[in-house]
C-alpha cells in the first residue's frame, strides 16, 4: 500500500481518538467546572446536557471512525510486516488488552453520556428534584467521564508500545 496513503489512515484514525478524548476531556474539565459555578443547578444540569448532546453526536461519528480506520491500521501492520508477528504472542495478547480497553471505553461512555447523563437530566427537570439525588447522578457522571478518559489512555499507551514492538512499521 502506498506510504500516503498507509499516513492518512493512521492521521484520520488518531485524529478521531484525539477528537473523542478531547472532547470529553473539555466537557469534565472546562464546562462543567464553569456551568456548575455560574448556574443554578437546574440551568447548569439543561446547558451541560446540551453541550453533551453536541458532543454525542460528534463522538459517536468518531467512533464509527476508529473502527473503521483500526481495522485497516491492523491490516496495514499485517500486510508491511508479512505477519512476521504470529509467532509473538505478547503482541497479540496486547493487541486483546487494547481491543479490551476500547470495549470498556464504549461502554464507560455509554453509560456517562447514554444512562446517567439522560437519569441526570430528567432529575433535574422534575419539579420537586432531591438535591441529593441529583448530587449522586453528577458524581456518576463525573466518573464515567474520567474512566473514559483513563480507558482512553491506557488504549493508547497500548498502541504506543504495539507500535514499538513491530519496529515502528
Amino acid at each position: 500500500m502506498a506510504p500516503i496513503v498507509e499516513l492518512f489512515i493512521r492521521w484520520i484514525h488518531f485524529t478521531a481518538a484525539i477528537v473523542w478524548l478531547g472532547g470529553i476531556f473539555f466537557s469534565l474539565s472546562v464546562a462543567t467546572p464553569i456551568l456548575r459555578k455560574h448556574f443554578q443547578i437546574l440551568e447548569s444540569v439543561q446547558h451541560t446536557t446540551t453541550i453533551r448532546n453536541r458532543l454525542r453526536h460528534v463522538i459517536r461519528f468518531t467512533i464509527h471512525i476508529l473502527l473503521i480506520t483500526g481495522a485497516m491500521n491492523l491490516f496495514i501492520v499485517g500486510l508491511n510486516t508479512q505477519m512476521r508477528f504470529s509467532q509473538d504472542y505478547g503482541y497479540f495478547v496486547l493487541f486483546i488488552v487494547k481491543l479490551a480497553f476500547v470495549g470498556l471505553m464504549t461502554l464507560f461512555h455509554s453509560l456517562h453520556i447514554a444512562v446517567f447523563n439522560r437519569k441526570l437530566e430528567s432529575a433535574v427537570t422534575n419539579p420537586n428534584f432531591d438535591a441529593s439525588e441529583v448530587a449522586k447522578l453528577r458524581r456518576k457522571v463525573d466518573l464515567f467521564g474520567i474512566l473514559t478518559i483513563f480507558a482512553g489512555l491506557v488504549v493508547f499507551a497500548c498502541s504506543l508500545y504495539l507500535r514499538q514492538m513491530i519496529g515502528g512499521q
